[in-house]
């Protein structure tokens, strides 16, 4: 039997004080959702120190988190953190890089970027065992910038192989890449299989993520999970909960259950 897991991408949108729905409203509604799928491993993205904080004060006993902030501060700044299920892993080796030309240094930016991007990467070790099964990144695209999406998600597989080169494992990338699946950028991950698989055609024409607390399904995905090394999907689902007329977020977040499955000797492609 080979394990199964699942697995969420979640944009919670950082605090607007503009915004239709407060923080102090959707941190709630975040943490409900988050308990009533309780992934076992979660890529969020634009999480800010408070939210972070809070965050993480509330998941204590059932989530470790790791984040690195973009910006090289205490007051500002934004995570692509990564919440593991206590109970199914353990967290071993850990880093983060910019999106970047240089990106071992935090902070920089990239290429045409409007913002500093970050991934964040972590190899997990179940439960039962004691060595890592699992080597599972998260980032956040550039909203602005075309070049800096498609060099940073090329940067983000350059590390992928990498780190396969030296020790393969089954690999999943999480992120809001802020461009649609047919995208010039999308293409740098075509060798990785995408949780979208598992749609059917009318299920693509109705899979919007970024829904700017508007509700609705149809459009394109720009939220992703992707797998490889024998990562395969079983189950992918949209989560459109919402909660007294509200949402946790502009973004719905992407769930998706994975099988892991004998390593492919080649690699990541």
């Amino acid at each position: 039997m080979f394990p199964t897991y699942t697995v969420m991408s979640f944009n919670l949108r950082v605090i607007v004080p503009t915004d239709p729905f407060s923080w102090d409203d959707r941190k709630h509604w975040i943490a409900e959702t988050i308990n009533t799928y309780t992934p076992d491993i979660i890529g969020t993205q634009e999480a800010t120190i408070p939210m972070l904080e809070w965050l993480t004060d509330r998941f204590k006993e059932s989530y470790e988190v790791y984040a690195v902030n973009r910006t090289v501060s205490t007051e500002v700044g934004e995570f692509s953190a990564v919440f593991v299920k206590k109970s199914s892993f353990t967290i071993d080796s850990k880093g983060s890089f910019m999106l970047s030309e240089t990106p071992n240094n935090i902070g920089s930016m990239g290429w045409d970027a409007h913002c500093e991007r970050i991934c964040s990467w972590v190899e997990l070790v179940p439960k039962d065992n004691t060595e890592p099964a699992l080597r599972f990144f998260n980032t956040h695209l550039d909203h602005m910038g075309k070049l800096a999406r498609k060099e940073g998600l090329k940067l983000v597989l350059d590390v992928i192989r990498s780190k396969d080169n030296a020790h393969s494992l089954p690999v999943i990338l999480t992120g809001d890449f802020n461009d649609v699946p047919e995208s010039e950028a999308l293409a740098e991950v075509s060798s990785m299989n995408s949780c979208y698989s598992c749609f059917t055609e009318v299920e693509m024409e109705n899979s919007l993520t970024f829904h700017a607390y508007e509700g609705g399904i149809k459009g394109r995905p720009i939220d992703y999970i992707f797998g490889a090394n024998g990562v395969e999907f079983l189950t992918a689902t949209i989560i459109r909960d919402s909660f007294d007329g509200g949402y946790p977020s502009d973004h719905y977040p992407v769930l998706a259950t994975v099988k892991l499955s004998k390593l492919n000797k080649q690699g990541v492609d």
